[in-house]
């Protein structure tokens, strides 16, 4: 079962409301917008005063600036692409330009973005305006609407006319600087939140991932996680070789010490999302710092591999049984029984190392990561 067919008796206290219409509203969507615009309606009224009396009226701006800032995880840090003629990919290369005055980040989380946004609105209103509100008002405010109609509407006033009760917002003074949500929608969107903001997302990863399709993790590239998740297990996987082996030089030809190292992602994480021990090896720490989120060299490769089937061979003769959750990811990223992996040869390790991994690093290259020089 899709998504947008998700049925409404898992939706609380819908009541008289028709919501029916939620089920078709991400069909055949071609840009990004419309979903952003529904995300930054649902946490406007879950920030707002449950116990206001009445319809709630929501600034458009204050809407479209958080469209903005729920973009910025996926195209910035994750670099996902939402379609090149999408309307939010031109807002975001039109703020990039230091003309513009907006103080670009890559590094904003959605609230350090959201921030920036709104002071932009306020120093610079016209740039604002130009940018940001009108391509993006222009597209969705009305066009998310359609799905309660009969008809379509093409504009705003053609929107306005062709009104209905039931439909979850309205443009209470006839233009399109503010929405006005009823009291009832308001609190049923209060109550699904979660749901909601999922049922969201599922839609928006389908619709991501026709236009990202070589890209690992897309799910988990719309938010930042709070915090990641510890390497500590990966870490001791790694210390008992470096003691064992004593190895002190990193795969770049940098020296380290056991007691002083940084485990790094080779792809970096926010390409892949996860820790599988595959990707990570041991680096001196400074070095790591200056990699960041940069893709080495593909003839980094090679000593990547090397390095692994070493440390796979002193688990394998060591502690087999302590290690087979790691080995399984080497199993199931490689395709081969974790005794192949030991017994191969150099030669073969390192074309199958290649073989999966260089077309991950040539497709983050493409994304827009760039290469560690």
């Amino acid at each position: 079962m899709v998504m947008s067919e998700l049925p409404l008796p898992l939706f609380a206290s819908a009541g008289s409301l028709n919501t029916q219409p939620l089920q078709k509203v991400f069909k055949r969507t071609t840009a990004a917008y419309k979903f952003l615009w529904f995300l930054a309606i649902l946490d406007v009224v879950k920030e707002s005063d449950p116990s206001t009396a009445g319809n709630l009226i929501f600034s458009t701006q204050d809407i479209c600036a958080r469209m903005v800032a729920k973009s910025w995880i996926p195209t910035q840090r994750f670099k996902l692409s939402f379609g090149c003629w999408d309307s939010m990919t031109k807002v975001i290369e039109a703020l990039k330009n230091p003309v513009n005055g907006f103080p670009f980040s890559v590094k904003y989380r959605e609230p350090e973005a959201l921030k920036a946004l709104e002071a932009f609105a306020k120093v610079n209103p016209k740039n604002f305006q130009k940018i940001i509100f009108n391509p993006l008002i222009q597209e969705v405010s009305f066009r998310f609407l359609n799905a309660w109609r009969s008809k379509s509407a093409e504009g705003l006033k053609e929107s306005i006319r062709g009104a209905t009760s039931g439909e979850p917002y309205s443009f209470p003074n006839g233009n399109w600087n503010s929405i006005e949500v009823p009291s009832q929608w308001a609190a049923f969107f209060r109550k699904n939140y979660s749901l909601l903001k999922d049922f969201t997302y599922w839609n928006f990863a389908d619709f991501l991932q026709a236009r990202n399709t070589a890209v690992p993790g897309l799910v988990k590239k719309f938010e930042l996680p709070a915090s990641r998740l510890s390497l500590d297990s990966q870490r001791k996987f790694w210390l008992s070789y470096l003691n064992s082996e004593q190895v002190t030089t990193d795969i770049y030809g940098h020296e380290f010490t056991a007691d002083s190292f940084a485990l790094d992602h080779f792809l970096p994480w926010t390409f892949v999302v996860h820790n599988q021990i595959w990707n990570l090896t041991p680096m001196e720490k400074s070095l790591n710092s200056s990699k960041s989120d940069l893709i080495p060299d593909e003839a980094f490769v090679a000593p990547l591999a090397r390095q692994h089937q070493s440390l796979v061979k002193y688990h394998y003769r060591t502690d087999p049984n302590k290690s087979k959750d790691f080995f399984e990811e080497y199993e199931n990223f490689f395709g081969i029984s974790i005794a192949d992996f030991v017994s191969a040869s150099d030669t073969f390790v390192i074309d199958k190392y290649k073989e999966h991994v260089d077309p991950l690093a040539k497709t983050a290259i493409n994304m827009g990561f760039q290469l560690w020089q």
